[in-house]
């Protein structure tokens, strides 16, 4: 079994039907209010709850066990989800690793209306109970896609009209000055390389958050939330 810990990933996951929880633990010590409720959500699903005397570090208190994190959609279903859309975010993460900063990253993706998140098989982060936990529930509601190969990717949703962003230090356009079209896809690169040379290539126009401090750099999650809320601003 693997595990959800926190307050909002697992009441987040309670809601989500179509996860098969094994079992609640909740610490002794949690507010009654919390605990009541987690409770009765619980008692809706016939999940059984456990109270426990130790509290797992980072918990709130909180854990649900379930059989497996079956949180990846496979390519081919999302594109039938979004073929029809007329405005869509759509994120690509081009070998992210960190579980915190993809958990932090999913959470403003949920956010700013983004559909969902793909990343490559190889060289990127899995999701975790670091990730869940991070992503405060938002995880239940934005699809994530594992793909072989990302070049591909982006040759697909270009079929299907949409304009791929690639964020890079260097780019050409400066981000607030873009009018993003009504299907957008933004590529984020990895916290230490940023976007692979192909990948780069088949973008249709990179674009920057210019910089005024003497650090050059912005943690990728950061500057997720800034470029995810710009082109919101744009489509919806």
């Amino acid at each position: 079994m693997d595990k959800i810990i926190g307050i909002n990933p697992v009441m987040e996951v309670l809601d989500n039907k179509e996860k098969n929880i094994e079992k609640i633990e909740i610490f002794q010590g949690i507010k009654e209010d919390k605990a009541n409720l987690i409770r009765k959500k619980a008692s809706e699903r016939n999940i059984k709850v456990q109270y426990i005397k130790k509290k797992m570090e980072n918990s709130q208190g909180v854990i649900a066990y379930i059989s497996s994190y079956d949180y990846y959609v496979e390519f081919g279903e999302f594109l039938e989800k979004i073929a029809s859309k007329e405005k869509d975010i759509v994120l690509v993460l081009d070998g992210v690793q960190d579980p915190r900063n993809f958990g932090a990253i999913i959470r403003s993706a949920e956010i700013f209306g983004v559909s969902g998140i793909i990343i490559p098989e190889r060289n990127s982060v899995s999701i975790n109970e670091t990730v869940v936990k991070t992503s405060t529930g938002a995880i239940e509601y934005v699809d994530i896609v594992k793909v072989v190969n990302i070049t591909e990717a982006l040759k697909n949703l270009k079929k299907l009209g949409y304009w791929v962003y690639g964020a890079e230090g260097d780019g050409a356009k400066v981000y607030s000055e873009e009018k993003y079209p009504d299907k957008t896809v933004i590529v984020l690169g990895s916290e230490g390389f940023g976007i692979r040379k192909k990948v780069k290539d088949n973008c249709d126009i990179l674009i920057k958050i210019p910089m005024h401090g003497k650090i050059n750099s912005l943690n990728v999650s950061v500057a997720g939330g800034i470029l995810l809320s710009e082109v919101a601003k744009s489509i919806y």
